[in-house]
Order: structure tokens, then C-alpha cells, then sequence
């Protein structure tokens, strides 16, 4: 039992406790008046409502305050099985979502696989984009076919030249990126990328009947150029710069070629890849048709460059070094004809015997 604890004399000479302390006392009244319980004048102590302690009350499932969930819509069924998300990671693919509608529960079909033609192709991706380097090269692009960019990777010694290219593609959302010269040169597989690289989609080709068709609308004086067995890409490009400057209506190489538009042949025709059709075809009589005449380059042939006229519309067919034409090729040309030189060296490069005849016809079909 706690023992009083002195507070001072009291009005009567003695001491006080707490308890005493606690009620107000008259100085004459010798016992305390009885103590009354305090209750609501409406209201009876069996009737005050009993509350629930604060410490019992639970919280509404699912929120910490305690406050009321809000209201929510029915539950969507169960997808079915499968709907399980795909692993991209694992087999990359495209998934489509159907038109119709579930039907058990009239929602949205759930994603399936698309078979055929809408799955995912990495070759067929890489098929539509090619690397090209090179200033000249990936300018052209950016002037003739800007929406072909896919992403640009630059030396810093091109962020000038480069700044409004960089900011037409910020505002389309194509990725570029300044990188050291030694990532260049591993981007572009070589040392003459001149501070530039880029990926592109490959430009769309016509196919020759649709050639053929437009050379019939067109009179007047036409050359094309027709390439077996060329292989080496640094010629394929100069052969393409050279049909450029000498207005070439097309290059045309057979359908089992195995040239590709690859990025040193964008580099080495500074250009001109982007600014020339290059067609595959399976046959060339076609185009005698059309008043094309067939002119096959050959080492000994009986027409000669310089002496003798070359048609206004022709086809020139030039073959690979060493080899030349085939037999074939030059058994259906109406013309065979050689380039006169000093005799010091069998033949001029291919790329070299182009440039020479394209301009001989330039100079005389004007």
C-alpha cells in the first residue's frame, strides 16, 4: 500500500496526502460528501453504448488505415492456359491479338502464336538492313532516303558536319551515338569508314519486267549495264560510281549473282549505290524488243571502242577478269567489242574497261 506523501500543513495544523488532496474539503466538515457516478441526463448507465477498444479494431483486408476498400468491378475469369505471356528471351516471336472475342466470357481473345509469315525472323531482319560506312555514302542516304536510317555511330570529328542530320533524327526518335574511332572500325569491319557508320534498310529494287516495261515508254538514247561473274565488291562499287556519272538507266547482274549491296560497295561508289537500280535478271533477249542492241566487252573483238559508233540504246555486258564473258554471253551479242591500247597489259580492270566505254557512249549519244 502506497504510503501518503507530505505535502505541507494543511488549513488545520496537520499534514495532507494525496488522497487528500484529490477533493476539496470545507475546513468544518469532518467526512467528504459520498461520490455520485455522472451520467448523461437522457441517458441511464444501461444504456451508454459500449465501444469497441481502439487496439481491437482490425483493419478492412488489403489496407493498413482501416478505411473501406473502394468498390470493385465483378472478377475477370481465369485465362486460359494459353494466355501465359510468352518467353521472348527464349524463342523470340510476334504475337497478334485476334479480333473475335472469348467465347465463354466475352473478353478480348487472349495472344496465341502466329505461325507463317508473322513469326519472327532475325535473317529476314537482317536481309532488310545492311551497314553501311562511309561520308559519302551515308550522306547520300540521308539526303535521298532519310527514313531508311535505323541508327547513326559518328567520330566526334563529324558532330559538326553531322548536327543538323542529328537533329532531324532526335525529332523522328532514330538513335545516334558518338563513338571512338576504334568502335568504328569494328562496327564497319574497317579502317576507311571516315568517321561514319550506319544502318539502313536496303533500298527496294524494281524487278526486270517492270524495267522492261518502263524502257518501252522511254525513246530515245538509253545504255544499260549487264555484269557476269563480277564478284569483288570494291569493283561493284566503282562499276556503280561510274553508271552514275555517265547516266546509266540500270545495272543489271544475274539472278544467282552473289553481289550484295554490302557496305564496302556503298563506300567505294561514294553515293552512287543509292542513286542507280540494281536489278537481277534470268535472261536479256527481252530487251531487243525495245531497240537495245547487245554490246559484249571482249579482248579480241571485231568492233573496236573509238573507231566504231556504239548504239544509242544498248546493253553493255562486261565480264569478271581473266575469264571474261562466257561463251554463251558472247555468242548472243550483237556487237563484240575490245578497248585499242599500247599492248603493255592484257586487259584494263573491269571496273576501269566500264568507266572508259560508259564514257565513249556518254560523248557520242549526246
Amino acid at each position: 500500500m502506497a504510503k501518503d506523501r507530505e505535502k505541507g500543513p494543511g488549513p488545520t495544523g496537520r499534514k495532507r496526502s494525496a488522497a487528500d488532496s484529490s477533493v476539496y474539503r470545507h475546513p468544518d466538515a469532518g467526512t467528504p460528501p459520498p461520490a455520485t457516478p455522472r451520467t448523461p441526463p437522457t441517458q441511464t448507465p444501461a444504456q451508454v453504448p459500449e465501444r469497441e477498444p481502439v487496439w481491437a479494431r482490425k483493419p478492412a483486408l488489403g489496407h493498413k488505415s482501416g478505411r473501406a476498400p473502394p468498390a470493385k468491378s465483378a472478377p475477370r475469369p481465369a485465362y486460359r492456359e494459353s494466355a501465359a505471356r510468352p518467353d521472348f528471351k527464349a524463342t523470340p516471336r510476334v504475337w497478334a491479338e485476334k479480333a473475335a472475342t472469348h467465347p465463354e466470357d466475352g473478353l478480348p481473345a487472349v495472344a496465341e502464336e502466329t505461325p507463317g509469315a508473322l513469326e519472327f525472323d532475325r535473317d529476314a531482319q537482317r536481309r532488310r538492313e545492311v551497314r553501311i560506312f562511309g561520308r559519302a555514302a551515308c550522306l547520300a542516304v540521308a539526303k535521298d532516303r532519310v527514313n531508311a536510317i535505323r541508327k547513326i555511330y559518328y567520330s566526334r570529328e563529324r558532330s559538326r558536319e553531322l548536327a543538323p542530320l542529328l537533329e532531324r533524327l532526335a525529332a523522328a526518335r532514330v538513335g545516334f551515338r558518338e563513338v571512338a574511332d576504334e568502335d568504328l572500325t569494328r562496327l564497319a569491319s574497317s579502317q576507311h569508314h571516315e568517321g561514319i557508320v550506319c544502318d539502313i534498310l536496303r533500298k527496294e529494287q524494281a524487278e526486270f519486267a517492270s524495267l522492261i516495261s518502263q524502257l518501252a515508254r522511254e525513246p530515245g538514247a538509253s545504255c544499260l549495264l549487264a555484269l557476269e561473274g563480277v564478284g569483288n565488291p570494291h569493283n561493284f562499287g566503282a562499276i556503280l560510281r561510274s553508271a552514275v556519272h555517265f547516266g546509266i538507266r540500270a545495272v543489271l547482274i544475274p539472278a544467282d549473282s552473289a553481289l550484295t549491296m554490302a557496305g564496302a560497295v556503298y563506300r567505294v561508289a561514294e553515293g552512287a549505290a543509292e542513286r542507280v537500280p540494281v536489278i537481277r535478271y534470268e535472261a536479256l533477249d527481252g530487251l531487243r524488243a525495245d531497240g537495245f542492241k547487245l554490246v559484249a566487252a571482249a579482248t579480241a573483238g571485231e568492233c573496236q571502242l573509238y573507231r566504231d559508233s556504239l548504239p544509242q540504246r544498248c546493253l553493255l555486258m562486261f565480264g569478271a577478269e581473266g575469264p571474261g564473258l562466257s561463251a554463251v554471253a558472247l555468242g548472243s551479242a550483237d556487237m563484240r567489242l575490245s578497248i585499242p591500247g599500247s599492248g603493255q597489259v592484257d586487259s584494263l580492270n573491269v571496273a576501269q574497261a566500264v568507266a572508259v566505254t560508259l564514257g565513249e557512249w556518254w560523248r557520242t549519244s549526246r
